[in-house]
């Protein structure tokens, strides 16, 4: 199936994205497509919010690209020294409980209880 968005959807610092960072945004937008359709089966095609959450899971990733593989960062330029430290290093895709809630995807472990005749 195909993904929610396409990568014209994607504006990174209000730009569009660059021709040669499109197929990467592409198989990333398939894979959160196929992320979704794993966890809500029967979403429709064009559902709003799930284009939503596929636009911010694949920016986020495009934006932290250069730092795939790192924990921490640093960069110093004279006297300006600029570091960080990534939440999820090496998880390319980040669906957040805020993305699931907007999907309608559960986030939180429900009760779960068995009652077998006889076994009380």
């Amino acid at each position: 199936m195909a993904a929610f968005a396409i990568p014209e959807d994607i504006k990174l610092r209000g730009r569009p994205l660059p021709e040669w960072q499109r197929p990467d945004a592409q198989m990333m937008l398939d894979a959160a497509a196929s992320w979704i359709r794993e966890r809500k089966p029967g979403i429709a095609p064009d559902d709003p919010n799930a284009k939503l959450v596929s636009i911010q899971v694949v920016k986020a990733a495009l934006i932290s690209e250069a730092y795939l593989g790192l924990s921490a960062f640093s960069k110093t330029t004279g006297e300006v020294t600029r570091s960080g430290t990534l939440a999820n290093p090496g998880q390319l895709l980040v669906f957040t409980d805020f993305h699931k809630e907007l999907l309608g995807i559960p986030f939180r472990a429900g009760p779960v209880w068995s009652f077998k005749v006889g076994d009380y």
